[in-house]
Formats: C-alpha cells, structure tokens, sequence
C-alpha cells in the first residue's frame, strides 16, 4: 500500500494502518488504511500538559489481497477528509520516518561522529521531499544505540567503555544498597597533557543535563599557551562538600608531590570551594571571570537607563580586569572611577568587585611568570 501512501501525501494528506488480517499461512489478505488525523484522542494522566492533532476523520480505504491473482483490490469506505491539507508534512510524525536505507545512513554517519544537524543536511540533499526533523535524527540513533547495546543499563554501558577506551577510575558504591553514588574517571591522555600542566585547574558543575541523572563535574587544565584541555570528569550523587571532597582526594590520589596545583578556579559554589580548601589548602583558589561579570551584570545593569552608558561601562571595566600591570590597573581604574560619579549607586559595588579583579590579575601574572620561566 505504500503507493497509496505517496500519492495521498502529493495532495496534503498522510495514510496509515489502521489494522490488517493475516492467514493461518502468514500472508496479509486484508488492510484497512485511514487518515493519521482519524480516531479520537484518549487523555492520559501526565505532569506535563499534552496536545493531539487528532481529529476524528472520517476518511477510510480497504484493500483485500487475492492470492490466486497475485493482486490488490482497493475500496473506499469513506472518501472525505474533516480538516483541510496539509502544506508541510513536517508536523505528521508518519511522514518525518526515516527510510530503511536512510536509517543505515543515520548509523553509518553515527559512527563516523558526525553531528545530528549534518546528518539531516545530507538526508534532505539527497531526498528533497524528505519531512524528517532534528528530532527525527536523534530518536534514530537512540533506538540504534539501544539494539547496539544488547539491553544494558546506561550505567554498564558506560562502565564497559570506561574499561575498554583506556580511562582509570574509582568509583563510590553504597554499602547497603550497591547503588552506585560517585564515579571519577580521567583517560590516559589527558593524564599526560596533566603531568605537564599541573599548575591550573578550573572546576565547574552541571545538573539535569545527563540520561544519568546526577551533578556531573568538570576539571580542565591550562596549558602555557593558554589553551584548556579537559583532566577529569565525575558524576556524583549530590553537589555537598562530602562529594566534592571525594572527587578531588580521586583525583590527589593519582598524583606526584611535583603535580599538585597551584591555582583553582571555580564558580560560587561554596561546597567546592569548600573541598578545594581541604584537598588542596596550599593552592589559591580564585573566582571564574564569566561568574564575576554575570554579577555584575546582574547588579549594575539596571542603574543604566541609557544603552551607550552601559557599553562604555563595559567597555571600560574589561580594560580594567585585562590590565596587565599595576600602572595599567591603576590608570583605568581612574577612568572607569570618574565616569561612575554620575552613578553613585554602583561606586560601592565596583568597590566590592575590585577584590576579584585583583586576584584576576595575580593569575594573569602567573601566566606570564611560567612563559617566561
């Protein structure tokens, strides 16, 4: 019936199986097709609202297959639609399924690392009609991953890649339950770059962005030419002082005396900063500039009721936090000072956030210090 299906779709307007009969022999004698729009939607109890394009029409198609004749034989029960045509199929999920030989493209382009949004590029090169979405592409290669995955968890999947890609790691079970409450994990090459760069570590923490469900934290590195590189990576099982002190003693535990840090940045967190203190006391530990600026940001912005003042103010302030001497330091301070006069509200705030700036400059400095020695 796919014949059926393509020429409904020329003129705006999706079929789909409604049910089919089969013989005792296994052939399908007998299909019955309607519009994806038929049938009436039955509500189910969810946290999130839901919506239907379903709208009870009426249009339905019989087909009967006669073995003797090798044949098809098509009747219409009803010949109306209740709704007009569509003009883009994007929005029927029907018509956005991918090919067999489309979904061994999504596979093969899977493997080879390219992104989803590349991989629906070359599906619409190749087929102009093609209604798929992004959405389309990612479902694809979930359900690809999942048979590739012979039915294990995520997490033993991820253990059986921790083994077998090179990566050392310890992990965290609880003892009554066995559940896994922390994973650390750092590949053989990024401990290389680490014994080479040790001096800097920049740490940040994310939640509900993983199918893991748990914070994940990340340290990065830097190297002399002020290029990052990634160390480490941990899922823990919540974002307390006691999980972050066991990720950075993971972490201590694999290094030489001669590779301890000496710089930590890190975001407001007090729980991390925290931790730092504990596992690593010796290291000054230092705020990140973007958390800085999205401060001030958020405290200066509404004092400017005039765009041009705000960006001159912008532009004055990352003069002041690039400077890269003393006297530089001290010159722009005096020009942003004097244009704050005329806003007296943010004198004390820019007062406040002088002392993160200071010790943005005590890394700058650091920088060059190890360039040059």
């Amino acid at each position: 019936m796919e014949w059926v299906q393509n020429i409904a779709r020329g003129i705006g307007y999706v079929i789909i199986t409604r049910r089919s009969r089969t013989r005792p022999s296994g052939y399908v004698y007998k299909v019955v097709l309607m519009c994806d729009r038929g049938g009436v939607y039955k509500s189910v109890k969810e946290t999130r609202e839901t919506g239907s394009k379903k709208t009870n029409c009426p249009f339905e198609l019989i087909g009967t297959y006669t073995k003797k004749t090798d044949s098809w034989a098509l009747s219409v029960k009803r010949d109306e639609h209740n709704h007009p045509p569509a003009q883009y199929m994007e929005g029927h999920p029907f018509a956005r399924r991918l090919s067999v030989n489309e979904t061994q493209l999504v596979a093969e382009l899977t493997r080879k690392h390219v992104v989803p949004r590349d991989i629906l590029g070359i599906i619409k090169e190749r087929d102009n009609e093609n209604a798929s979405i992004l959405k389309t592409i990612y479902n694809t290669r979930n359900k690809i991953r999942e048979k590739h995955h012979e039915g294990k968890t995520p997490m033993q999947v991820l253990m059986s890649l921790l083994q077998t890609k090179g990566f050392a790691y310890k992990k965290d079970t609880n003892s009554s339950s066995n559940k896994l409450e922390a994973l650390f994990f750092v590949h053989s090459t990024s401990f290389e770059l680490f014994r080479a760069f040790p001096h800097v570590l920049m740490m940040d923490a994310t939640y509900k962005t993983n199918k893991y469900n748990m914070p994940f934290l990340q340290i990065i590195g830097i190297t002399s030419t002020k290029k990052t590189y990634s160390i480490a990576f941990a899922f823990m099982h919540d974002e307390t002082e006691e999980s972050y002190v066991w990720v950075l003693k993971s972490l201590k535990s694999m290094l030489d005396e001669c590779m301890q840090p000496r710089v930590i940045v890190t975001d407001r967190e007090l729980a991390l900063m925290s931790a730092c203190q504990q596992v690593f006391p010796d290291a000054t530990r230092l705020l990140c500039r973007w958390h800085i600026f999205q401060c001030i940001l958020r405290k200066c912005r509404p004092c400017f009721k005039w765009k041009h003042a705000w960006d001159l103010f912008n532009t004055r302030w990352n003069l002041l936090i690039e400077s890269q001497t003393l006297i530089q330091f001290k010159k722009n301070y005096v020009q942003l000072k004097s244009m704050l006069r005329v806003y007296p509200g943010m004198l004390l705030v820019l007062l406040l956030s002088l002392l993160l700036v200071l010790l943005l400059i005590f890394i700058n400095l650091l920088f060059i210090f190890f360039q040059v020695f």
